[in-house]
């Protein structure tokens, strides 16, 4: 069973002298989290990021299903990093998962649902959680990175090129299917002056301040597309609807959406 190590100057000594942990062996799993821990490379193999993240308790707003905020940067040895959305790789909503599988070097972390190995990360060295405080916007759509803001209004949304999608997923009324049609997260962002990569983590905020995280790599790396539908069932929305397609559960479904906040 894996445990936590404790305290890396003992574990480099032990290593030293033959024992479990050296100093390029240890995990650090830190940011805003109540349980920060850090593991060996043997202790983390075959278990989910999600898992990990969860075990060190992601320091959460209050609110309606803030946990949907959360980002995870996963760190090499090579400073290569990549980021999820905790929601993506949990296995009641976005169902994607990332597992730690001992590597060459190390623990790397693979995500084998992708379509290629563009998230894997080899010789993890720290796992970071972020939670967004991104708030809701007066005029719709604000899309911010950094000290940047653009806003869109939802009109020229509407008269972006569209895909129409089949969305079905599960809710607390029970289960949805809806047709949503709209442009890309990624085409929305360019528009804003945002160079899409893949690696970017967006939240969504609606209205009501409600809000969720998603990485544009669902789309390019997980082959599940992300849209921000300006009509559904038909019907033209005032406000558009984050749609990641592929999901579970409703929850990353943000509807009347006034913010996107990038980074």
């Amino acid at each position: 069973m894996r445990g936590i190590v404790v305290g890396l100057a003992v574990a480099v000594e032990l290593g030293a002298s033959g024992g479990v942990a050296t100093a390029s062996d240890v995990v650090s799993v830190g940011g805003a989290v109540a349980a920060p821990a850090s593991y060996s490379a043997g202790e983390l193999a075959g278990d989910g990021l999600q898992q990990v993240v969860a075990e060190s308790a992601p320091t959460l707003p209050p609110g309606k299903n803030t946990a949907l905020r959360v980002t995870v940067r996963v760190t090499g040895s090579a400073h290569r990093s990549v980021t999820f959305a905790l929601a993506e790789i949990d296995p009641s909503i976005g169902n994607h998962p990332a597992v730690f599988r001992a590597g060459r070097h190390g623990v790397d972390l693979t995500v084998p649902g992708d379509r290629n190995a563009g998230r894997t990360v080899a010789d993890v060295r720290t796992v970071t959680v972020v939670v967004s405080d991104a708030g809701a916007a007066d005029r719709a759509v604000r899309v911010t990175q950094g000290r940047r803001s653009v806003t869109l209004p939802p009109a020229l949304l509407a008269h972006l090129p569209r895909r129409t999608v089949t969305a079905k997923f599960n809710s607390d009324a029970g289960p949805q299917t809806h047709t949503e049609s709209g442009p890309s997260l990624a085409l929305v962002l360019l528009l804003a002056g945002v160079l899409p990569t893949p690696d970017k983590p967006v939240v969504a905020v609606g209205s009501d301040g409600y809000g969720a995280a998603v990485t544009l790599a669902e789309e390019s790396v997980g082959g599940r597309p992300l849209l921000l539908s300006t009509v559904e069932d038909g019907k033209p929305l005032a406000l558009p609807r984050l749609v990641p397609l592929g999901d579970l559960k409703g929850g990353r479904y943000v509807s009347g959406v006034t913010a996107l906040a990038v980074g």
